[in-house]
């Protein structure tokens, strides 16, 4: 038997879309859903669509749950959604696009199929309605086949943010607490209550490579398109507190203070983007350009740590340097805690980077290795490792590979040899194109 799935749509005056979506779920060759419609005050004829295709539904074999709410907004809808589901796997949708009729069977199957993997995403198709007619676009596939979940994830736009890609196994949602700690004491969007927590527990995700959620790109009250600079820039700045109110709602064991602090810093640098790349894109945003500019390098140096200033009057035609420099710095290492260890402290690796590291955000403030002497290099001691701390693990080859194994339990920050390589050669990359040129 087909295994249960939890669909969540909130609904709110969503009457002239609705319809089309509603027949798109019917057309679902995934026999076995539990669709849960959250009517959130509706006051256009939303609620007796609903009312239709109940019986719809029914015939079709889908489980049924409506609620009916008052207007509180979508998070306090999608909450009261999410508090409702009982299947093996969850998902949300929009009221007012459409989905492909393997959306459902193609992750679904992909989690019934691959029992060691939490979360499962697909790409999407935008199309607009004009006369009546859709105009699709092409597709927007962001494939990735294997990989960890992280914070930095969603925050530096490797994955989409839109919670309509995902579909999630039950059990790692509840290990996520999304239901429960959900805001509600917001009308604003709801996408960082449910990506801070999915990618902040470290589940193992796979894309699938297609584009199963077709997205309805024609509504006017879609709550991000403005016509206005400071209106663009109220968005971003409201959006980036709900990201900071979910941070700061993670658990202390899920992620400390050094990594909380990061998870900011690294959603203050795209806020500020954003808002520059506004200043490109909307006349009104011209006279603000070089405050924004401003701000964007403030916060790349808290990212970086930056021991230098630079010239924001330079940065124009090298944005995309400073992106990659950030985005890739920040997902090496967020913000060095009280401790870097260098594990491996006595071999010949470790010859090779300590030097390379000193002055810098990952210089070892301690060394650890089996032969330690216990005065400048200690002898390990794992149980003293806290959820902030760094382990910088120097050996490669075989060697590196077993410590991937034996490590693969520890909750701090672990750093292995390609992955120094990798901080250093993105960081060391940026320094030489970018700072020599723009230091004052």
């Amino acid at each position: 038997m087909q295994s249960k799935v939890s669909m969540v749509m909130t609904c709110y005056n969503k009457e002239q879309y609705i319809g089309e979506m509603f027949d798109s779920i019917i057309s679902q060759i995934w026999d076995n859903i539990e669709l849960i419609l959250v009517n959130d005050g509706s006051t256009d004829g939303t609620r007796n669509i609903i009312a239709e295709y109940e019986p719809k539904f029914r015939a079709r074999g889908f489980e049924v749950v409506i609620i009916d709410q008052e207007n509180a907004g979508v998070c306090a809808a999608a909450k009261a959604g999410l508090e409702r589901i009982t299947g093996d796997y969850v998902c949300m949708v929009d009221a007012d696009d459409e989905l492909n009729p393997e959306y459902v069977s193609a992750m679904a199957g992909w989690l019934e199929e691959h029992e060691d993997f939490d979360v499962v995403f697909c790409g999407f198709m935008p199309y607009k309605i004009d006369n009546g007619n859709k105009l699709f676009e092409e597709e927007r596939i962001h494939f990735r086949a294997d990989f960890i979940l992280t914070v930095e994830d969603y925050l530096f736009e490797s994955i989409k943010a839109t919670i309509w890609s995902y579909m999630l196994r039950r059990e790692y949602f509840e290990k996520c607490h999304i239901a429960q700690s959900y805001f509600t004491d917001t009308k604003g969007s709801h996408e960082p209550g449910f990506m801070i927590p999915m990618t902040a527990h470290g589940g193992r995700a796979h894309g699938v490579e297609l584009a199963l959620y077709h997205h309805n790109q024609t509504g006017v009250d879609m709550h991000s398109i403005h016509d206005t600079f400071e209106k663009y820039v109220k968005h971003y700045e409201e959006y980036h507190n709900l990201i900071n109110k979910a941070i700061s709602a993670l658990p202390n064991e899920v992620a400390g203070s050094a990594k909380k602090e990061a998870f900011r810093y690294g959603a203050e640098f795209f806020m500020h983007l954003a808002v520059y790349r506004r200043t490109n894109l909307l006349a009104d945003g011209v006279p603000f350009r070089k405050q924004a500019l401003c701000n964007l390098v403030k916060s790349a140096q808290k990212v970086m740590r930056s021991p230098r200033d630079f010239s924001p009057e330079k940065l124009p035609g090298r944005i995309r340097l400073l992106i990659s420099a950030v985005r890739n710095v920040s997902r090496k290492v967020a913000k060095p805690a009280d401790r870097i260890i260098g594990y491996g402290a006595l071999g010949k690796c470790a010859s090779y980077w300590l030097p390379i590291l000193k002055d810098t955000p990952l210089c070892p403030t301690e060394l650890w290795d089996i032969n330690g002497d216990s005065a400048t290099v200690l002898k390990p001691d794992f149980s003293s490792l806290c959820m902030d701390d760094y382990l910088l693990c120097f050996p490669i080859g075989e060697i590196e590979n077993e410590l991937r194994e034996r490590f693969r339990g520890l909750e701090c920050w672990i750093m292995y040899n390609s992955d120094i390589y990798a901080w250093y050669r993105e960081l060391k990359e940026f320094w030489e194109k970018y700072y020599k040129h723009f230091i004052y």
